[in-house]
């Protein structure tokens, strides 16, 4: 793995909880950063595909609601109708 260096401005508290933490465990400040900032990054990534998530299962529910607005049957104007909004969507 290759690391690059950055640097990094810490309040005092910070620093010194920081310090008191990787003593207690063993290790440097350094990889305590790393492995602190691998968990808040794999936790946003996580974060961000439930959000994508929610949105395509809010898309699929406003569907859902058109089709039983329209009677609950799916027609072949009905289908037509949705593959023409979805190719406007998508810009084709």
């Amino acid at each position: 793995m290759a690391l690059y260096r950055a640097q990094i401005l810490l309040e005092e508290a910070q620093h010194d909880k920081l310090e008191t933490l990787a003593r207690e465990s063993g290790r440097s400040m350094s990889d305590l950063v790393r492995t602190i900032m691998a968990e808040y990054l794999t936790r946003a990534s996580d974060e961000e595909s439930l959000r994508q998530s929610l949105d395509a299962l809010d898309k699929l529910s406003g569907l859902r609601r058109d089709i039983e607005d329209r009677s609950g049957r799916l027609t072949a104007a009905f289908l037509d109708e949705l593959r023409e909004e979805r190719d406007a969507e998508i810009g084709q």
